[in-house]
């Protein structure tokens, strides 16, 4: 099992890191379900949040990082390993840089229709980042065919978003003329283009998961 070639401290910052990528889309999630409540304070408090646990996983990845350069393992499974914590750093740039996003987009003068995609787009991403947190859980304990089976979840809902993110793209032309001003429409581009990558950052990470199960099963 990976707990058994990793150092007991690397593992357990490993835990704590996915718990706060957890936290991270829990807050934007929330802050979204605020927004449309017209709750604007405590939706921006909730993205406030979402910085500050966003600094505290960035110590934690740093420290994973440089625990893994002085540990001795097999160069191989160091590199795939990296390559995931990596992938897993991508997940919450992105959900940071919506998360800048919202902070200064007046979000209900968007389209209720804009609105919806952009939403179902963010529902996707929860659910796919959700099932990341719990792929990398189980492939820790040595749960590989319940890691595989999530893993293949993923891939699945990144498709669908990837189908969203067309859908919203096409949106942003039929209802241009109610984008005022005109920047207006530049910003939601920008959104959705962030929340398409979180997805396509889930699928990587999602990707490497696998990397690390095969390469532990070979051995």
């Amino acid at each position: 099992m990976i707990k058994d070639i990793l150092p007991e401290q690397i593992v357990s910052l490993l835990r704590e890191y996915i718990e706060k990528i957890e936290d991270i889309i829990n807050n934007f999630n929330e802050a979204i379900k605020l927004l449309n409540e017209v709750r604007v304070g405590e939706a921006k408090a909730k993205l406030t949040n979402t910085f500050k646990i966003q600094a505290r996983a960035d110590e934690i990845r740093k420290n994973i990082i440089a625990l893994l350069e002085e540990t001795r393992i097999d160069p191989a499974f160091k590199e795939d390993f990296f390559h995931l914590i990596k992938r897993l750093d991508r997940i919450i740039d992105w959900i940071k840089e919506a998360s800048r996003e919202l902070t200064i987009i007046p979000y209900l003068e968007i389209p209720e229709d804009i609105r919806r995609g952009l939403e179902e787009l963010i529902k996707r991403i929860v659910e796919a980042t959700e099932k990341v947190v719990e792929a990398v859980d189980n492939t820790i304990k040595g749960e590989y065919k319940v890691a595989r089976e999530l893993i293949n979840e993923i891939e699945s809902i990144e498709e669908e978003a990837d189908n969203i993110d067309v859908e919203n793209r096409g949106k942003l032309l039929r209802y241009h003329d109610q984008l005022k001003p005109y920047t207006l429409a530049i910003l939601v581009h920008d959104l959705n283009h962030d929340l398409e990558e979180a997805a396509d950052a889930c699928r990587e990470a999602a990707d490497y998961i696998r990397a690390l199960i095969v390469g532990w099963a070979r051995k």
